[in-house]
């Protein structure tokens, strides 16, 4: 049986409307997070992350993160030891925002120790602000968590 030039025509259209039509109805189901829900304030702040991350740059050694058996270490420069240093940091995952570990760091020793859940496996960028006395300091640094 011969098919008519006019049918593979309207069957090739057709396959490649339905192919639209499939690629758009997954790609509504996709999970779209944003990095942050503040992204335009954070932006116009950007200028003040920069001066925390040209002192934190200017310490004597850098930030030490050691990754040990269920626990992320953070070693500050010696600078901090006896100095009482309060911040927050965060483990943020890109792929998905249930997977962002978050908390507070008080220290006075400058060492500082995370408990990391077995099920927190992948690509991870570490964040952390803190201050010490009347400065204040940021650190960031890919890092890859395996359990």
């Amino acid at each position: 049986m011969k098919i008519n030039w006019g049918y593979k025509i309207m069957l090739i259209y057709t396959v490649f409307a339905l192919g639209i039509l499939t690629m758009v109805f997954l790609s509504a189901k996709e999970n779209r997070d944003l990095v942050s829900e503040n992204y335009y304030a954070e932006e116009i702040a950007y200028q003040k992350l920069i001066d925390q991350s040209s002192k934190t740059a200017a310490l004597s050694a850098p930030v030490e993160l050691i990754l040990s058996t269920n626990q992320l270490i953070i070693q500050l420069p010696k600078e901090f030891y006896g100095l009482k240093t309060d911040g927050e940091w965060i483990l943020y995952y890109a792929a998905d925002k249930a997977r962002d570990i978050a908390g507070n760091i008080h220290t006075e020793n400058g060492k500082y120790s995370i408990p990391i859940s077995t099920d927190a496996r992948g690509n991870y960028l570490f964040k952390m602000h803190w201050k010490a006395g009347n400065k204040e300091y940021y650190f960031e640094k890919n890092i890859f968590l395996q359990q």
